[in-house]
C-alpha cells in the first residue's frame, strides 16, 4: 500500500483538543488516536496504537502499515509537463499539513503548456487527473455518497457527478451539496463512466495492496495457509511415488483394502479410494507436516473425525457410509451473489445435501465452486449433481473440515490443536476434543442428555481410532448441554470482507459469515475486490 506524505505527518482535521468529534481519527505522528470521552465526560484523543519502526500510521486502515516516516512536512508535488504550444497555463498543486486551526499550506505554482498531466498526492494514495486527451477529459466518480452512511475524515465520494472529498468526521445525512459544516470539498466534476479513480484505499490499483495490509494477522494467514490448494491432482494415484506428500501420509494409514473392506464395504461406487487420495492432495493443509509433532498421529485423529461424521451422514453403520448419495431437498434460499441455477421447467437447480458431508445451499455450493474452479462460482450453481457423483462428492467434505464457520473454528484446527480455545469456551466445554466437532456440524451435544446421532458418532469415532492404532483414551467425550458456539468464542475470525460503515469504496474484515471470504482471496485478492464492486455498485481498474 503506498502510504502517502500527507497521510503520515498530517492531524486528521476536526478537531483539536477537546472539540474534536466522536469517533473520529487521526495520526499524530506515529500515534493512531481516536476521539473518545477519557476522564470525566471530555472528549480527548485518545491513543490506540503506536506504531513501531518499519511501519507508520494510516487512516485508511485505521492502524499500522509497511512505510517510513518522511523526514520533510512538505506535500509531495508533481507536475508532468509536454509542450506542444507557446501558450502558458498557471496549475497549483496545494497540500495542508496542520489541523484546520492552525493552517498552514505549502504552495508551488508552475507554468507549463496547455497541454497538462497533473499527479497529486492525497491522503490515501495517488489520484491521477488527466486534461485534455480524448473522452470528457474528466477523472472517474468516486462512490456513490449515501445518506444514511457516516464518514470518517479523508472519505470520497461522489454526488450528482461532482467528487468530493471530507476535512473531518461527517455524520449521516451531511450532504456534500449542501457541505453546511463546511466539512467538503469539492475536487471538481467527474465522468461516471470511467473506473473508479485510484485515490481511494479500497479501489483502483491500490486495492489488492490495501487488502494485503489488512490481512496480515497471524491467525488469518494461518488459515490461508490451511486452506491452500493444488489443483494438479489429475496424476494422483494409489501407490504413485509422486505423490504430494499429505496424500502418502494418508495412503500408510488408510489402505486401499482398508477403504474398500473394513471402513466402507458398502460404498456406493462413486466413492473411490483414488477420488479420496485425489481429494485430499487438492487441499494440501490437510494431514499436512506439523513441525515439532507426530505428523502421522495428527493425521489419524483427522481421518477418525472426518470418517466418524461420514458414517452419521450417509448411512446408518460404520459399513454403511457412503451408502447414501443425496439427502432431503432443503429449499432454495436466494443469493445475489450464489444465485440458483436454472432448473427445468422455469424453475431452479436444487441444493440439497450431496457428498460425504451433505453440502447443502446455494451459499455453500458457490463458495466451494469458486475454491475448485478458479473462483468461479457459476459452474457448481449451475451444475450442483458434480457434488454427488463426481470425486467432488469427497472434495466437498474436506471443503467442509478445513473452512471455519465462525464463531465456530474450523474442525481440522481443534483436532490438530491449532484452535486454541479460550476461558469462555473452556467453560462451555468447548475444547480439543472430538464432541467439539460435533457441535460445529449439527449441534447434537446442546440437549440435556445426549442425543442418538451425537452417540454415534462417538461410537464411530472411537471405532475408527482404535482400528488406526490411536489412543482417545484421555479425550472427553462429555457431549450434553454444550452450548453452541457463539461470538464469545476464540473461533470467531476475521475472515469475511463486508463493506466499511466508515469509508466509501472500501471493504474491511469482520468475523461473521459473508459472501466474501478472505481465505479464497489468493494473490489477486480477489475475494477483496468482489466485495467492494458489488457492495458499492462500482468497478476497480
Amino acid at each position: 500500500m503506498l502510504t502517502t506524505i500527507a497521510s503520515l505527518v498530517t492531524l486528521a482535521p476536526g478537531c483539536t483538543g477537546a472539540n474534536c468529534a466522536h469517533g473520529s481519527y487521526q495520526c499524530n505522528g506515529q500515534v493512531l488516536q481516536q476521539c473518545a470521552y477519557g476522564n470525566g465526560n471530555t472528549l480527548t484523543w485518545v491513543p490506540i496504537t503506536t506504531c513501531t519502526a518499519g511501519t507508520v500510521c494510516s487512516l485508511a486502515s485505521y492502524g499500522c502499515v509497511p512505510g517510513t516516516v518522511p523526514t520533510s512536512t512538505k506535500a509531495a508535488s508533481t507536475t508532468k509537463t509536454t509542450t506542444t504550444t507557446t501558450t502558458t497555463t498557471g496549475i497549483k498543486t496545494s497540500a495542508s499539513t496542520k489541523p484546520p486551526s492552525t493552517t498552514t499550506t505549502t504552495t508551488t505554482t508552475t507554468k507549463v503548456p496547455s497541454t497538462t498531466t497533473t499527479t497529486t498526492t492525497t491522503t490515501s494514495n495517488v489520484a491521477t487527473t488527466t486534461t485534455g486527451g480524448g473522452g470528457t477529459g474528466l477523472p472517474g466518480c468516486y462512490a456513490p455518497w449515501a445518506a444514511n452512511q457516516a464518514y470518517n475524515s479523508n472519505s470520497k465520494v461522489s454526488l450528482n457527478n461532482i467528487n468530493y472529498v471530507n476535512k473531518w468526521y461527517e455524520n449521516a445525512g451531511a450532504s456534500p451539496a449542501t457541505n453546511a459544516d463546511g466539512g467538503w470539498t469539492k475536487e471538481g466534476a467527474c465522468d461516471p463512466t470511467k473506473p473508479v479513480p485510484t485515490g481511494t484505499g479500497g479501489g483502483g490499483g491500490g486495492a489488492q495492496a490495501y487488502a494485503a495490509s489488512l490481512s496480515q494477522d497471524p491467525g488469518l494467514l494461518l488459515l490461508k495457509s490451511q486452506a491452500r490448494t493444488n489443483p494438479n491432482v489429475n496424476g494422483i494415484t494409489p501407490g504413485n511415488p509422486s505423490n504430494p506428500s499429505n496424500v502418502k501420509r494418508v495412503e500408510r494409514i488408510v489402505t486401499p483394502s482398508k477403504w474398500s473392506t473394513t471402513y466402507f464395504s458398502m460404498a456406493d461406487p462413486v466413492y473411490t479410494y483414488t477420488n479420496f487420495l485425489k481429494a485430499v492432495g487438492f487441499f494440501a493443509g490437510f494431514c499436512d507436516d506439523y513441525p515439532g509433532k507426530d505428523s502421522d498421529a495428527i493425521c489419524k485423529r483427522l481421518l477418525a473425525t472426518m470418517f466418524a461424521h461420514f458414517a452419521q451422514e450417509t448411512g446408518s453403520s460404520r459399513q454403511e457410509a457412503f451408502h447414501w448419495m443425496n439427502g432431503s431437498n432443503l429449499g432454495l434460499p436466494f443469493n445475489k451473489i450464489f444465485p440458483c441455477g436454472a432448473g427445468p421447467n422455469n424453475g431452479y437447480k436444487a441444493y440439497f445435501g450431496r457428498g460425504a458431508h451433505q453440502l447443502s445451499y446455494s451459499f455453500n455450493y458457490g463458495p466451494f465452486s469458486q475454491v475448485m474452479f478458479n473462483g468461479d462460482p457459476t459452474v457448481l450453481l449451475n451444475n450442483p449433481e458434480q457434488v454427488a457423483d463426481t470425486w467432488l462428492n469427497l472434495a466437498s467434505a474436506i471443503f467442509f473440515f478445513i473452512y471455519p464457520q465462525p464463531p465456530k473454528p474450523s474442525m481440522l484446527g481443534v483436532m490438530d490443536g491449532t484452535w486454541v480455545a479460550n476461558a469462555a469456551d473452556k467453560a462451555a466445554g468447548r475444547t480439543n476434543d472430538f464432541i467439539s466437532t460435533i457441535q460445529i456440524i449439527n449441534g447434537e451435544c446442546a440437549g440435556s442428555s445426549t442425543s442418538n446421532a451425537a452417540a454415534n458418532r462417538i461410537s464411530f469415532y472411537k471405532s475408527f481410532a482404535a482400528d488406526m492404532g490411536l489412543n482417545v483414551s484421555n479425550e472427553n467425550f462429555v457431549c450434553a448441554g454444550m452450548p453452541a458456539f457463539d461470538s464469545s468464542s476464540s473461533g470467531s475470525y476475521k475472515m469475511y470482507w463486508t463493506g466499511s460503515y466508515l469509508r466509501q469504496g472500501e471493504c474491511q474484515l469482520v468475523n461473521y459469515q459473508t459472501n466474501f471470504n478472505a481465505l479464497m482471496d489468493g494473490s489477486s485478492y480477489a475475494q477483496y475486490v468482489k466485495c467492494v464492486e458489488s457492495t458499492f455498485n462500482i468497478k476497480l481498474k
